[in-house]
């Protein structure tokens, strides 16, 4: 029988400030969706090890590794900075 995906709280921080946080809730999303690491790396176009290594926060990635997750998983970051008009969901991460 196969393993079951654990699903991951999502990171308790009020902005992504940092790799580790980042990693969080990259891997909250991943385990949200029911995806094996695998199995998120296939559909991200990266291979396991990268895809692991962001989700703990490894500074060193690239940020094309990084944008292929995000993408792959369907987040997207957003900035009020960058929104000309105010929106009630711009402080949602997801």
């Amino acid at each position: 029988m196969a393993k079951r995906v654990i699903v991951s709280n999502m990171p308790c921080a009020d902005f992504i400030d940092n790799a580790e946080i980042l990693g969080q809730l990259i891997r909250a999303k991943r385990t949200e969706l029911g995806f094996k690491l695998a199995d998120c790396a296939a559909l991200c176009g990266i291979g396991i090890n990268t895809l692991s290594r962001i989700e703990n926060g490894n500074a060193n990635c690239t940020l094309a590794a990084v944008f292929s997750v995000l993408h792959g998983l369907g987040i997207k970051l957003t900035s009020n900075v960058m929104s000309p008009t105010t929106s009630s969901h711009q402080d949602e991460w997801i």
